[in-house]
């Protein structure tokens, strides 16, 4: 009889033990699922910000090759007024700086190429130098700027000058 009560206890102990088995296995998973939600909201955070880093790269790389664009079509505008040697270029500036924009976003998309005139709250006016002129392909690009009193582009008024026509 002994042995019929041992057997009768093992199997209680069996359904005893395998609820407990099945909740210490709830119990181990969850610590598994806390920490993996963890690791890939840091991977997510790590994402966006290599992603901020990518972007503000490319959006420098987009200003500059936006300069260079411009400058192309410029000084690939042909010159018609023959007296003054100056051409208005302000339509073709506007659709690289558009009204609107705020001040430090032109101030970096001006590069170092460009000499300041004249800087005040409300006018920037910029010069940018090509060719030489004793060979007689000197270009000048005068960019003036008109800004608001919250620092956006109003306006601008730009022409292109030929200089030394030899």
């Amino acid at each position: 009889m002994l042995n019929n009560k041992k057997i009768r206890m093992t199997n209680k102990n069996r359904s005893l033990y395998g609820g407990l088995i099945i909740q210490l296995r709830n119990l181990a998973v969850l610590p598994i699922v806390i920490s993996l939600v963890f690791l890939s909201a840091c991977k997510v955070s790590n994402h966006e910000k290599h992603s901020e880093i990518q972007q503000s790269a490319l959006k420098g790389q987009r200003d500059m090759s936006n300069l260079n664009l411009m400058l192309n079509e410029v000084f690939k505008t042909h010159i018609t007024d023959i007296s003054s040697q100056r051409a208005d270029v302000s339509h073709i500036v506007s659709q690289y700086i558009h009204s609107g924009t705020p001040r430090h976003e032109i101030n970096n998309f001006i590069s170092n190429d460009f000499d300041i005139l004249e800087n005040s709250n409300n006018k920037l006016l910029i010069h940018y130098k090509k060719g030489e002129g004793n060979l007689g392909n000197r270009r000048d690009l005068y960019i003036s700027l008109f800004f608001d009193r919250n620092g956006n582009l109003l306006s601008n008024s730009s022409y292109l000058d030929k200089s030394n026509n030899l």
